[in-house]
């Protein structure tokens, strides 16, 4: 994460202890994408001179933090200085039990269906407010912000996945679209999304489905599979309140279509490009 490109110290609110837990999760995120058990993490910041000390441990409280909910020890890194901006990096390793008990991008199947965990739009709301300037005023708005500063990375959902059979799957760190696309690209194949479908996050308006689909960094787990094993996670993941909707189809056709009704969608632009 780069300073004033993933986060500003400027933005209301900003605390050291929630970035550091943002930067162990989000790589979590990675793990629980392939269905993995965090295991270790290596963690190199590069830092001002002039940055003050309290700010350096809230940092390191909140990687500790974040780590140790996952079971996931800081096994090393390193620590440099800089004129500049902040750079901060982790790397982190986890454990699968097989090669072929795992969520992978590729392998979907035309009739698979499309499923998302938890609710979407949060995040990009999140950080629309904070680019605004303004502070969060009711509990809806620092639901949103807290979507996008400290999000919750689905490493037990993504257990959960692999168990029920679901083998095709990714984390939604970049947009729904972007991640779908991802399902099905180097293949003949395409998918439906149906916008009515879409779980929005409390407050987000339905006709602002875009921010649940377009660039919004939720951090929610996508799978395609057959109906019956959509069925069985759900069922499983009921158990712990993490709803598991289904979103759409894998196609035949190419091309990723956004169903709003008895219309189809067009969406501009969609999904985040590191160097847009």
């Amino acid at each position: 994460m780069v300073e004033e490109v993933d986060f500003r110290v400027h933005w209301p609110g900003f605390d050291f202890r929630t970035l550091g837990r943002r930067l162990v999760s989000i790589n979590l995120s990675d793990l629980a994408a392939m269905g993995a058990e965090p295991r270790y993490a290596l963690v190199s910041l590069t830092l001002r001179g002039t940055l003050p000390l309290a700010d350096v441990r809230r940092l390191y409280q909140g990687i500790a933090e974040q780590a140790r909910r996952f079971s996931c020890a800081i096994a090393g890194g390193d620590v440099s200085g800089t004129l500049g901006l902040l750079t901060l990096t982790a790397t982190l390793l986890g454990r699968l039990d097989s090669a072929r008990s795992m969520l992978r991008r590729e392998g979907a199947r035309p009739g698979w269906l499309l499923a998302v965990t938890g609710s979407l739009g949060g995040a990009a709301a999140g950080l629309r407010l904070l680019e605004s300037g303004r502070r969060p005023a009711t509990r809806i708005e620092r639901a949103w912000v807290s979507a996008q500063l400290d999000p919750t990375p689905r490493v037990i959902a993504g257990r959960v996945l692999v168990d029920a059979g679901i083998r095709v799957g990714g984390d939604i760190s970049d947009g729904l679209y972007r991640e779908v696309d991802r399902l099905v690209e180097g293949t003949r194949l395409g998918a439906t999304i149906d916008v009515e479908r879409l779980p929005l996050a409390q407050g987000v308006p339905r006709n602002e489905w875009a921010l649940a689909v377009k660039e919004s960094e939720d951090f929610e787990l996508v799978c395609a599979a057959p109906a019956a094993r959509i069925s069985a996670a759900r069922r499983i993941l009921e158990r712990i309140n993490l709803p598991l909707t289904v979103v759409g189809e894998i196609d035949s056709a190419p091309g990723i279509r956004l169903r709003n009704g008895t219309r189809m969608a067009r969406l501009e632009g969609a999904g985040y490009e590191h160097f847009r």
